[in-house]
C-alpha cells in the first residue's frame, strides 16, 4: 500500500434553494456521526446541478439530524453535505419524475486535526518551493465548504457562496496545473506525490463544474496505477470515478468499474440503491434488481431497498419475488409512504 504524502482527499460517495426553475420532486435524508451513530443537528446540505444553471438549494439538518428539499427538477442533484468537525460529504441523487427516492443516509466522519493534515506537505528538494505552495494554496482553497465564515484582508468576514467555491475550486485547479510539471516521478515517494496531485486535480474540476475533465484525470490514473492489491488510496479513486460515471449518465461505465471491486469496496448501501435507479430509469430493471440485491445484502433492514427491488422485479414478471419484496417493506418500515405504496402494489398484482 502507498504511503500517503501530501493528500488526504475526502472522496465522497456526494455536493451542492430556489431554483430558476422549479420542479415537482423532492428529496430527504439522515445525518449522522460516523463514529457514534448520533444524529448530527445543523449540518449543512447543499443541492445543485452541475451545469450551475439553477440557484443552488441550500437546507440545514434538525435536531434528528433529518432533513429534505422540495421543488426540484428531475436530473441528476450533486449534495454537499458538511458540519463544523467533520470532514465534507459529497454524493448526487438522481430524481425523476413519477419515481420516488429513498431518504439518503450520510455518516460524516470526524475530521482529522489540522497539524496531521498540514504536516504531509513534501518539503524534499526535489519539489520547489513554487510548487509546493501551489499545493498548499489548493488544498486550502479546497477546504472551504459552503456556508463556512470567510475572512478578509480588511478584518471582516462573510459566508462562503456556491459560487465562491466553485471560482475556489477553479483557482485550485490552475495551481496544480502549475505545480505538476515541477514535480519530478525519478522516485516511488515523488511518483505518489505526482498521482495525488492528480487525484486533487480532479476534486478541483469537479468542484468548479468541469465533470468531464475531472473524470478524465481519473480514467487517465487508473490506466496508469490499477487496481491490483487492496489500496485504499485506488479504491477511493475508483469508487469515485464510479459516482462521477453515474452522474454524467455513463451507467455501462460506472457499473464495470463496480463489478471489478472486491465486495468490501462499498459499504453505504444508497451507492447500489442510487445505481439501481437509475437503471431503473434507463428501463433495465434487470440490472437495477442486481444492485438493489447488493444494497439488500449490505443492510437487510432498510425498507427502500426492498421496494425497489420489488418494482423491478414487477417489470420482470416476477410477481411471486415482487410480492415477497413488497410485504418486506410493510414488516420493516409499516408507517413509511413505501409501506403505503407497497400495499398498493399487492392489490394490483395477479393473485396467486
Amino acid at each position: 500500500m502507498r504511503k500517503s504524502i501530501i493528500i488526504l482527499l475526502s472522496l465522497f460517495v456526494s455536493i451542492t434553494a430556489l431554483a430558476q426553475v422549479r420542479g415537482t420532486e423532492r428529496v430527504q435524508g439522515v445525518v449522522t456521526d460516523k463514529a457514534t451513530g448520533q444524529p448530527i443537528a445543523g449540518a449543512t446540505v447543499t443541492l445543485g446541478l452541475p451545469t450551475g444553471s439553477t440557484t443552488p438549494i441550500v437546507t440545514k439538518t434538525d435536531g434528528k439530524g433529518r432533513w429534505s428539499a422540495l421543488g426540484l427538477t428531475s436530473g441528476q442533484w450533486n449534495v454537499d453535505i458538511s458540519a463544523p468537525g467533520y470532514e465534507m460529504s459529497r454524493g448526487s441523487v438522481a430524481l425523476s419524475q413519477g419515481q420516488r427516492v429513498p431518504p439518503i443516509q450520510t455518516q460524516l466522519t470526524p475530521e482529522q486535526k489540522q497539524e496531521a493534515a498540514t504536516a504531509a506537505v513534501p518539503t524534499s528538494p526535489k519539489v520547489p518551493k513554487e510548487a509546493v505552495d501551489a499545493i498548499t494554496e489548493a488544498q486550502n482553497l479546497l477546504k472551504i465548504n459552503v456556508g463556512d465564515v470567510v475572512p478578509a484582508a480588511d478584518g471582516s468576514s462573510h459566508q462562503a457562496t456556491a459560487e465562491e467555491i466553485k471560482s475556489n475550486a477553479a483557482r485550485a485547479a490552475a495551481d496544480l496545473e502549475k505545480a505538476l510539471p515541477q514535480i519530478p516521478g525519478d522516485t516511488p515517494d515523488l511518483q505518489t506525490v505526482r498521482l495525488q496531485v492528480q487525484q486533487l486535480q480532479a476534486q478541483a474540476y469537479y468542484r468548479s463544474g468541469d465533470l468531464k475533465k475531472s473524470i478524465a484525470i481519473l480514467e487517465a490514473l487508473n490506466r496508469t496505477d490499477p487496481f491490483t492489491t487492496p489500496d485504499a488510496g485506488q479504491l477511493g479513486r475508483s469508487l469515485l470515478l464510479a459516482n462521477l460515471y453515474l452522474e454524467n449518465s455513463q451507467l455501462d461505465e460506472a457499473k464495470a468499474l463496480l463489478d471489478k471491486l472486491p465486495a468490501s469496496a462499498v459499504s453505504d448501501p444508497t451507492v447500489y440503491v442510487n445505481v439501481g435507479i437509475l437503471f431503473l430509469n434507463k428501463k433495465n430493471p434487470a440490472d437495477a434488481a442486481t444492485y438493489f440485491t447488493k444494497a439488500i445484502d449490505l443492510d437487510a433492514k432498510r425498507a427502500e431497498s426492498f421496494y425497489y427491488r420489488g418494482l423491478a422485479e414487477v417489470q420482470l414478471k416476477k410477481n411471486g419475488e415482487a410480492r415477497a419484496d413488497f410485504q418486506q417493506v410493510i414488516a420493516l418500515s409499516p408507517d413509511s409512504t413505501e409501506a403505503r405504496d407497497s400495499k398498493q402494489m399487492l392489490d394490483s398484482l395477479p393473485k396467486k
